[in-house]
């Protein structure tokens, strides 16, 4: 006895049809974020990095010496 697929899910056509079309749009040229999210919080990232670099490389000298 063979099972059947649900109707409400997709057929494996239009599946492989809708990766194709995914796959064909490309994103805006030099940006590597799909997600706005994903690229605040990168940036939010970097910037604490290169503070805390910074202020580091300040209190290194100071108590340095």
């Amino acid at each position: 006895m063979a099972l059947k697929r649900p109707s409400f899910l997709p057929s494996l056509d239009e599946l492989e049809q809708q990766a194709q079309s995914r796959s064909s749009q490309r994103g805006r040229p030099g940006s590597h974020f799909d997600h706005p999210t994903a690229k605040a919080l990168f940036v939010a990232v970097l910037a604490v990095t290169v503070i805390a670099h910074v202020v580091g490389g300040i209190v290194f000298l100071v108590l340095g010496h």
